[in-house]
Parts: structure tokens; sequence; C-alpha cells
């Protein structure tokens, strides 16, 4: 008999605050495929009760086996330093590779592109770090635009760059569950990527 596997670990990681629905389909369906969901907002990060929130996020992330980042043009209040934990998280799962799937609502690259000359730098974030945005029903701080250029791997030259696609969506019940589901079905092809990635780190 075939030894079973253990679950893929997958770490789901998104501002929370007006999306409960959607994480709520987000890890339902992973959870269907046969992933191991890490959701913040679903309890499910093992909770270090010595260690900060952001320390156990963080962990996660480090520990998990694959990552899905969500960006929406809220930056979200956990913002310990200069940085929200989403953003550190997303940061995280960039530079030590791990195998990544990113969707990002389109509103922030349409407001990345009508900025970008004035206040935005391609590789270093924001240019203009004096420069205020009131928050809005669009965006509500530029740090997501931080984010945003960060998963993109911006701050690499092109050439270098890999696990760097990021999916626009604008409704997520559809475009985003859609494009959930076409990657993350088929859970053998996902083990796969896991696998291989991780034999080329070194």
């Amino acid at each position: 008999m075939a030894k079973k596997l253990p679950p893929l670990k997958i770490m789901v990681a998104s501002t929370i605050h007006g999306f409960q629905e959607n994480l709520e389909q987000v890890v339902a369906i992973l959870t269907e495929y046969g992933y191991e969901v890490l959701c913040s907002y679903k309890g499910t990060i093992p909770a270090h009760p010595g260690k900060s929130n952001l320390e156990n996020c963080r962990i996660a992330t480090k520990n998990c086996d694959l990552f899905l980042g969500i960006l929406r043009p809220f930056y979200g209040t956990g913002i310990i330093g200069d940085k929200s934990i989403t953003h550190q998280e997303m940061e995280i799962a960039v530079d030590e590779n791990k195998p990544r799937w990113f969707l990002a609502h389109r509103d922030i690259d349409l407001i990345r592109q009508l900025l970008k000359k004035l206040f935005i730098e391609e590789t270093d974030g924001l240019k203009n770090r004096n420069f205020k945005l009131e928050k809005g029903p669009i965006l509500d701080d530029l740090r997501v635009v931080d984010m945003y250029n960060y998963v993109l791997m911006n701050h690499l030259p092109v050439e270098k760059r890999t696990g760097h696609w990021v999916q626009s969506f604008f409704n997520f019940s559809v475009e985003g569950m859609n494009y959930i589901k076409f990657q993350f079905k088929d859970i053998n092809a996902i083990r796969s990527i896991v696998e291989e990635m991780k034999s080329k780190i070194v």
C-alpha cells in the first residue's frame, strides 16, 4: 500500500476587513481540494502564546509549503514598524522563493500607473515619502503599491525574476475564484511544483 502523503500546507495572506466572505470561499475550496490551509482569519495559524502576532505569522509563512497572496486596495490594520503583517508575509514568500501565487485588485495597478511618474519609483517603492494619501474608497494607503511592486519583483532585473505572475481581478467571487480553482485543483501537479522548487534550494 502506498504511503499516504501529508497534506500540503498553503498560507493564505490577505487583509481581512470587508473580505471575510471571500476568504470563506477561498478556504473552503482549498480545503475541499485537500490542502491544509493556514489563514489567520480562520484561526488556523499556530499561535505560540510566547510570540507576537507578527512572529507567529512570519513563522507560518516560513513553514508553509506554498503561498497564496491576495492584494486588495486596503493595507490593513496590523501595522508593525512601517509595514503591515500581510506586507511582511508577502515579502517572506518572495525572499524565500516559496511556490507562490498572487492576485491583485486591478485598482492597485491602475493607481500605480497613474502615479508612477510623480510618486512611485519602480525599484524602491515610493519616491516622494512626504506625499500623503487620504483614505478613500479606492485605495487607503500607498504602501499597497509598494507591496504590489515587491511581488512583481521590480526590485530585480527583469532577467532574474521568477514567480512574479500577479493575476488581476475586479470581481473576486468570479475572476479571483476562477483563477484559484484553476491553479490549485490538481493537487498532484502542485505537489510536483513544491518538490521541484525545494530541490533547487541550496
